[in-house]
């Protein structure tokens, strides 16, 4: 989830980003936020104040994340139906549970009951993938925003600077007019 980080005005103290609780951009790094389940967080410094930044939580998108818990959750949930597997077959549990890249499947279709829980956990990963592409698409969007925002800045700036340089020329060659003027004039008057 995306949002504004900012606690500070402009006209107020200024902190170190310690003190504000903040830290510099770090990828590929635990997060360390409380009670969340982000694999990273992102922070950009996006403002003209130091306490300016956006954030964005990155996800693990891996089996063993995007099912976490749920497989042995669901095994040891799921009802047994008689009949539905040979007297004396053994249950998969997640020790047993078939495996795939060395992770224990979450997805099991032996059954009915196994197979409509599997969609549903499908389902949910396939939301869970969604709503992390939606979160760093608005991120992305909001720095390309910043980013045009920055450059119109700067392209006013500039514009800014060249009037001042053509009106500061400008006085310039007005002071030499009438100085040169003026040289001529005592000049007649000499002669």
């Amino acid at each position: 989830q995306m949002h504004m980080l900012s606690n500070k005005s402009a006209s107020q103290n200024v902190y170190t980003a310690e003190e504000l609780g903040m830290q510099p951009a770090k990828i590929n790094t635990p997060a360390s936020l409380s009670g969340s389940q982000a694999s990273w967080t992102l922070r950009v410094h996006v403002g003209a104040n130091q306490d300016e930044a956006i954030a964005v939580n990155i996800y693990s998108a891996n089996v063993a994340n995007l099912f976490a818990g749920e497989g042995a959750q669901a095994a040891q949930a799921a009802p047994v139906q008689e009949g539905a597997q040979e007297e004396g077959a053994q249950q998969p549990t997640p020790a047993t549970a078939p495996t795939q890249g060395g992770v224990n499947s979450p997805v099991n279709v032996t059954t009915t009951v196994d197979a409509n829980t599997s969609l549903a956990k499908i389902e949910n990963a396939i939301r869970m993938i969604s709503d992390q592409r939606a979160n760093l698409g608005a991120f992305q969007n909001r720095l390309e925003s910043i980013k045009n925002s920055t450059e119109y800045a700067i392209e006013n700036l500039k514009a800014s600077y060249a009037q001042i340089k053509d009106a500061t020329m400008t006085d310039e060659v007005v002071a030499a007019t009438t100085n040169s003027i003026l040289t001529q004039s005592a000049m007649a008057m000499i002669a």
